[in-house]
């Protein structure tokens, strides 16, 4: 990669301006989006989700599938996720989008997935999205959504080890169902799906940066991005010296019995962040955080101290002298907020959570959708992208 010369993603969000019907927001959506495209030519987008509200699994297929039929004009990579945005809102476009004039902007499909590519000189980059398991039980839902990953990977010629940042969505996340005759939680039954992939084709060190989130429907979604780069990039994972890094938390903390072939259950495997630099330039990418001291939940029931301790964690992750403590050669310090994701159980701590947000994020395009967190007494969940 030539100095200087790193992605540096811009992040919008499109709403509707009225109280219309479903339709007519998405409609909105769209025309904004495909507005900004028009007076903004030169930039491209790699990744959009669409946020949407539905009462029950068949309302959100019929509304998914309307969706993805304006994928088709579109050509981007885009994830339908039944995460609800606040109302009167029922649905809200988050894209994000990168210069064509610095870099090459390619799209596909790889083995039925869609996928962008952005080229510089010794770098490329893989937004994938959409990646839905096709089995109705969760179990095999969660490995077929894997199995589809491995496969477009192999289209693509990359692999496991090159995951760099992973969204994991998942229905009824900390949702407890009889399987095999034992009481599994969901978020673990999705654990295992991914630590047996991971067990397999990642033979790297550490892991990705994640987010692991609750929705409505539509069993196991996954979206990542997947780094190639030559000797001039580094990839730092950051840990955060507030919380006890997911892998290694204890049995105590993780819900659910373990499956049948096991006596523990599996931890969740993401590191806090991970740092990107080629010396001159940085983009930081921030993991699902939440109130989580050690590994312990701080201020159950009581959504406004968990938003602080939050953001909290955040600042403490994200600060120079944390990220030096993991790569001292750090010159290019990451601190600008490409974007943020706010994710809260309850549609009624909504106006809270945005509240106390705007007053420390300011000028950032921030997403604020309803979604149960991997954990049932937390309240709120928070992730991020940074550069400099």
């Amino acid at each position: 990669m030539n100095q200087g010369v790193m992605i540096k993603p811009q992040y919008q969000i499109f709403k509707s301006e009225g109280n219309g019907s479903f339709e007519t927001q998405l409609t909105e959506c769209l025309n904004c989006f495909l507005s900004f495209l028009e007076a903004n030519p030169d930039q491209k987008p790699f990744i959009a989700r669409v946020f949407i509200a539905a009462d029950n699994q068949e309302q959100f297929s019929s509304r998914s599938k309307w969706i993805k039929e304006q994928q088709k004009v579109l050509n981007i990579p885009i994830s339908v996720l039944a995460e609800a945005p606040e109302l009167p809102d029922l649905v809200l476009i988050e894209a994000g989008f990168v210069s064509s004039s610095s870099h090459r902007v390619e799209y596909g499909k790889a083995a039925g997935i869609s996928y962008c590519k952005i080229e510089s000189s010794g770098y490329s980059e893989y937004w994938l999205a959409d990646v839905e398991g096709e089995e109705e039980a969760l179990t095999e839902n969660a490995r077929n959504a894997f199995a589809r990953l491995l496969q477009a990977f192999l289209h693509l010629g990359i692999g496991f080890n090159q995951i760099y940042r992973q969204w994991n969505y998942v229905e009824q996340i900390f949702g407890i169902q009889e399987i095999e005759g034992k009481s599994r939680q969901n978020y673990q039954v999705f654990n295992e799906a991914r630590a047996e992939y991971y067990s397999k084709y990642r033979t790297v060190s550490g892991f990705p940066a994640a987010t692991g989130i609750g929705t409505a429907f539509n069993g196991v979604t996954i979206e990542c991005m997947a780094v190639e780069c030559d000797d001039e990039v580094k990839t730092i994972a950051i840990s955060n010296p507030e919380q006890t890094n997911s892998y290694k938390y204890g049995q105590e903390v993780l819900k659910g019995e373990p499956q049948k072939s096991s006596k523990q259950n599996q931890v969740p495997q993401f590191e806090r962040a991970r740092l990107m630099t080629n010396g001159s330039s940085s983009r930081l990418f921030v993991s699902g955080t939440a109130s989580i001291i050690g590994q312990e939940t701080i201020g159950i029931d009581d959504v406004e101290m968990q938003t602080r301790v939050t953001i909290a964690n955040i600042q403490s992750l994200v600060s120079e002298e944390n990220l030096r403590a993991h790569y001292p050669e750090l010159d290019a310090i990451p601190d600008k907020y490409a974007y943020l994701r706010v994710y809260v159980k309850n549609p009624k701590d909504i106006f809270v959570v945005k509240t106390i947000c705007s007053g420390y994020f300011r000028n950032v395009p921030i997403t604020f959708v309803q979604a149960d967190i991997c954990r049932a007494d937390l309240l709120v969940e928070i992730e991020a992208e940074m550069v400099n």
